[in-house]
């Protein structure tokens, strides 16, 4: 590395104004009048100006990624190209400081790649895996580096950490098993340290551990797994995924556990700060909570015929085991409610819509899932995840039909190289991946794709849309499995599964009409859906049943620190805010939500004024009599829009995902208890195989006045540290009366309760 000087910092400033348009002048003056101690200070001051100038000025934002990529590249030791080609010619400020912050590969404290050379070392990682499946190495290096560089695809975060490093673990997430004694349990805690390690997460169902008070066989009496989940989360918290992400972590307890009061308020203290919890509760549970039945909770040691028990199984459970307590059904749900109401937990995993869709019903039952749950599994299998960025397939008022059918086949491709490339913590996961070779392509950028068509989120055009967009990529991902089968061969447990049988993972599904009414779909999304390709499912299903490569193709995950990246809306979620301040461990910011940026300046409203009115309005412009009504509607937000919008897109996406949706049902600081038991009921209905919530100003989530006004707040906004542990939950800032989303610069837009 050559030494960073303050000379060498303002030339920098003042290239990066030119580059971006600017007069370099305003930057060299604002640098010499501004104290600091070190080169670095003054980089971190100059990169915050930027920031700052680019609220009124988006060519400021132009300036600051240039500075980003003058520092990587003298880091690395080579001169910055004067033609920007790759990710550096299009990814933002904040995505490249990401990258080099917690991506790009270093050694003594210093980067050794710059972005492009990142995207080059993972798709040359992952191609190898060619070699051995008789592929070619070179075309497929050169179509993964395309379809990366180009921002239409990302892999999981760690597939490009980790790729070509010492521990090539390339899985965001896994489930690990745990047994009702202590081999297994401490057994289980050294694999997660392990995960945790190498930046994934991991799933745990609690279930088998026996119940608080239950006799122990050398004496005394258990504590009950939420004692031991408190073990997990202190293990978590010392690992913290090797220094570059957050631990996360999924708890299950299923709903005949005699412990279930204890798990579903567990999080009401402020402790579990790594975990995430979810009740798995069974059809049954639902049924007897809406004819306010009883309901018998039973503690494993006496029966353990209730691990993995699924409803059909319950009148057995009844007659063989005697309950330890027994509640109201009604009851339990609204514990669970209230809960989630307080601190956005307990979720619910549905775990009969689950495993009715289990592909390999012979190898087991799914009992929990990995921490965001969008990815059941069974025990020791991983999610080896990745996503297209939905805004990049837009052309000319419709979709790219060609080019997406194109990316999805290469996506399919890279993800099930990468089961051949990564390396695995334990025999007992790579037996389990290669079993059945689960692969998860999912999306991002659906907000965005919106926004493009000028479709609100909240109608049923935009679910119309999300269902036979989903309907595609189901489509050609799961015939591109059958191709690779042809060529690679089928997942060894092929001969067991539902795919031998001729039934596809999404079947049976929820009708359509049961979450959309099609008569109200406007003819333009009638017109972009009817240009698309014809697809023949009795084709497919016939081929697959000669073979199929993957267990599962689809997945939706909440795409948080790869939405930044790719410069994309997080997953499925709508535009949390319009406006936020953002946070990076330096400095804070205020930044504008670029389709509301760029309708301000075409409009001649991106002024300071226009923006103190849409933070007054708080980060929405619906209601604003200055906005137009078709802006206001295609701007909405995730506090405007009403939550059965959000659990019916939700439900319309899981129509075609094999594996889960992870979706943040975002709920307004007026919501009611009842309006959380509401969402639970009609999550359940509509066949989606988890739930989760979250209510604006909820418990857990920090709550801070300042003593600017407004117009100071956007000069310069306060360096304030809000960010929750398990939960990359938005802060909120009060500002003469008006509250403000504060976020970590990790935060991507969408799901509040995680980023992975």
């Amino acid at each position: 590395m050559r030494e960073l000087t303050r000379t060498k910092v303002i030339a920098w400033a003042k290239q990066a104004s030119r580059d971006a348009g600017l007069d370099p002048s305003q930057i060299e003056f604002e640098l010499l009048r501004l104290q600091a101690s070190s080169p670095q200070e003054l980089f971190t001051k100059a990169l915050s100006t930027f920031a700052s100038w680019s609220l009124l000025d988006p060519r400021w934002e132009e300036a600051a990624r240039r500075l980003i990529l003058y520092k990587i590249y003298e880091e690395k030791g080579s001169e910055a190209p004067g033609k920007l080609e790759g990710i550096e010619s299009w990814a933002t400020w904040v995505g490249l400081n990401l990258l080099y912050e917690r991506y790009l590969v270093k050694r003594k404290g210093f980067v050794v790649e710059t972005p492009n050379e990142a995207l080059e070392r993972v798709a040359s990682f992952v191609a190898e895996a060619e070699l051995s499946l008789g592929g070619s190495l070179d075309a497929a290096r050169q179509e993964f580096y395309e379809i990366m560089s180009s921002g239409r695809f990302m892999p999981n975060s760690p597939t490009i950490m980790n790729s070509g490093t010492k521990y090539h673990q390339l899985a965001a997430c896994f489930v690990i098993p745990l047994e009702d004694d202590m081999d297994s349990i401490f057994s289980a805690l050294n694999t997660a340290a392990w995960v945790f390690k190498t930046g994934a997460g991991a799933g745990f169902d609690f279930t088998p551990l026996r119940g608080r008070g239950s006799p122990l066989s050398f004496g005394g009496t258990a504590s009950g797994p939420v004692s031991f989940m408190k073990l997990f989360d202190e293990v978590a918290d010392v690992i913290k995924e090797g220094g570059r992400r957050r631990a996360a972590m999924m708890g299950v307890l299923h709903d005949v556990h005699v412990d279930l009061e204890d798990f579903i308020n567990s999080k009401l203290s402020g402790g579990l700060e790594n975990f995430n919890i979810s009740v798995g509760v069974h059809d049954a549970f639902m049924m007897a909570a809406a004819s306010d039945s009883e309901w018998n909770l039973y503690d494993p040691n006496e029966c353990p015929q209730l691990v993995g028990l699924l409803s059909g199984d319950l009148p057995d459970l009844w007659r063989r085991c005697s309950p330890r307590r027994t509640v109201r059904a009604s009851s339990l749900l609204e514990e669970a409610a209230r809960a989630a109401w307080e601190t956005g937990d307990p979720g619910l995993v549905f775990l009969d819509t689950i495993n009715q869709h289990n592909p390999t019903p012979r190898l087991g039952r799914i009992r929990a899932t990995n921490p965001c749950g969008e990815t059941p599994l069974l025990s020791w299998e991983a999610c080896n995840l990745g996503s297209l960025n939905l805004g990049r397939y837009v052309k000319d008022e419709g979709i790219d039909w060609e080019l997406l059918e194109h990316d999805i086949r290469i996506a399919v491709r890279f993800l099930d190289d990468v089961i051949e490339t990564s390396w695995y913590p334990r025999p007992e996961i790579e037996a389990a991946v290669k079993r059945t070779r689960k692969i998860g392509l999912g999306v991002m950028g659906w907000a965005d794709m919106l926004a493009k068509l000028k479709i609100p989120y909240d109608s049923d055009s935009a679910l119309y849309l999300a269902d036979k967009l989903m309907e595609f990529i189901a489509y050609v991902a799961r015939d591109e499995s059958n191709r690779l089968s042809r060529e690679r061969g089928p997942y060894p447990e092929f001969p067991g599964s539902i795919h031998k049988d001729g039934r596809f993972n999404f079947e049976p599904q929820v009708s359509s009409s049961q979450i959309y009414d099609e008569s109200k779909v406007s003819d333009a999304v009638h017109s972009i859906v009817n240009s698309r390709p014809k697809l023949d499912w009795d084709r497919v299903r016939s081929e697959m049943m000669e073979g199929t490569r993957n267990a599962t193709m689809t997945t939706i995950a909440p795409t948080g620190s790869i939405s930044i990246i790719a410069d994309a809306s997080s997953s499925i979620e709508p535009f949390y805010s319009l406006i936020y301040i953002r946070q990076s461990s330096l400095f804070s910011w205020v930044e504008l939500n670029r389709f509301l940026r760029d309708w301000l300046q075409e409009s001649n409203n991106l002024n300071a004024e226009k923006i103190k009115d849409v933070i007054r309005h708080g980060g929405s412009v619906r209601g604003l009599s200055w906005v137009p009504s078709d802006v206001q509607a295609v701007l909405g937000t995730a506090l405007d829009i009403d939550w059965r919008w959000h659990v019916r897109m939700q439900a319309v996406f899981q129509r075609w995902v094999d594996n889960a949706v992870s979706k943040t049902v975002n709920m307004r600081r007026d919501a009611t208890v009842d309006d959380v038991k509401g969402v639970f009921i009609e999550a359940w209905r509509l066949k989606c195989k988890g739930i989760t919530v979250f209510r604006d100003q909820s418990k857990g989530v920090q709550v801070m006045s300042v003593n600017q006004n407004i117009d100071a707040l956007i000069r310069e906004p306060p360096n304030l540290r809000i960010r929750v542990k398990a939960k990359m939950v938005p802060g909120v800032i009060n500002v003469e009366g008006s509250a403000l989303s504060a976020v970590s610069e990790e935060y991507a837009g969408g799901c509040p309760t995680c980023d992975l």
